[in-house]
């Protein structure tokens, strides 16, 4: 079976071509490598070959790069998708059982079984793992404007800190089966997958085969609850923080004020009014192991 690698030179700070250089020598003669050269070229790159069927679509780089390939697959999804995770955060790739050393990955991202899982749509885009409103949207802003120096946990914790002093929490509407509920929000996470922010366990109940997208609806915090609220995120307890709603739903939409962000895959996609809806077993995705 035919491979296309798309590589994105410059996710990870280095990372990625630390992990291409490591895997080069190893590549079969039916494995095409191209290169992005410009923000929105995975998209084009992955639109090209997304209807054969015969052919694996391989994304290098981070969840950035991979947000953009799925959103250059879908709607059809024909060809099979897998990851070769290189970037700050890779908060993908922790839900399909990859192994980590290089040669390993190239192989279940090559060969490895297929499992159909489900793609997230948030207005006109798709995500692979959370997308969302609120202060995590604003976050994701600015670790996209900055340079991404260190671990992934460290590089979000710094935007964190310095976005804590100035955001206020935001009067935001949610509808979900035509039933609307309104409340001041410091940020709505709606997760196809359980991680984001480089292993934050955001949406614990995350399942990327179930249909359902996991909602975290966090009301309005004091500053001195929201670091001890993020802190549990690690471990998933902050569910049980008593401003802290969570629900499972197919779609909703969440209305505010327009100048709210709006994140998919920690990539900035737009601004409110922002619908959102799962598309069941959308594409076919190589897995190291169950999900």
């Amino acid at each position: 079976m035919a491979a296309r690698i798309i590589f994105n030179p410059t996710a990870g700070n280095g990372k990625a071509r630390q992990l291409m250089e490591s895997i080069q020598g190893l590549l079969p003669d039916d494995v095409e490598v191209v290169t992005t050269q410009y923000p929105g070229h995975a998209v084009e790159l992955a639109r090209e070959v997304a209807e054969n069927e015969e052919m694996t679509v391989i994304s290098l780089g981070g969840d950035g790069t991979h947000h953009e390939v799925i959103n250059g697959l879908m709607p059809t999804a024909k060809a099979t998708f897998a990851v070769l995770p290189a970037g700050t955060g890779n908060d993908f790739v922790r839900m399909l059982g990859y192994p980590t050393n290089p040669a390993e990955m190239l192989q279940i991202a090559l060969m490895g079984p297929t499992r159909r899982l489900d793609v997230g749509r948030v207005n006109d885009q798709y995500f692979l793992t959370v997308s969302g409103v609120g202060f995590d949207a604003e976050v994701a802003g600015w670790v996209n404007r900055h340079e991404k120096h260190g671990n992934g946990t460290w590089v979000f914790l710094r935007a964190i800190l310095k976005h804590l002093a100035q955001y206020r929490s935001q009067p935001v509407t949610v509808t979900v089966d035509g039933a609307s509920r309104e409340h001041m929000t410091f940020l709505i996470a709606v997760g196809n997958s359980r991680y984001y922010a480089g292993g934050m366990l955001m949406c614990p109940e995350a399942g990327l085969d179930n249909g359902l997208f996991h909602v975290i609806w966090v009301r309005q915090l004091s500053r001195l609850a929201v670091l001890p609220l993020l802190a549990r995120v690690f471990r998933g307890s902050h569910v049980k923080h008593p401003a802290v709603e969570t629900f499972l739903a197919a779609e909703l939409t969440v209305t505010g004020p327009q100048h709210l962000l709006v994140h998919a895959d920690g990539e900035i996609i737009g601004h409110l009014p922002a619908t959102f809806s799962i598309v069941p077993e959308a594409i076919r995705v190589r897995v190291g192991r169950p999900v």
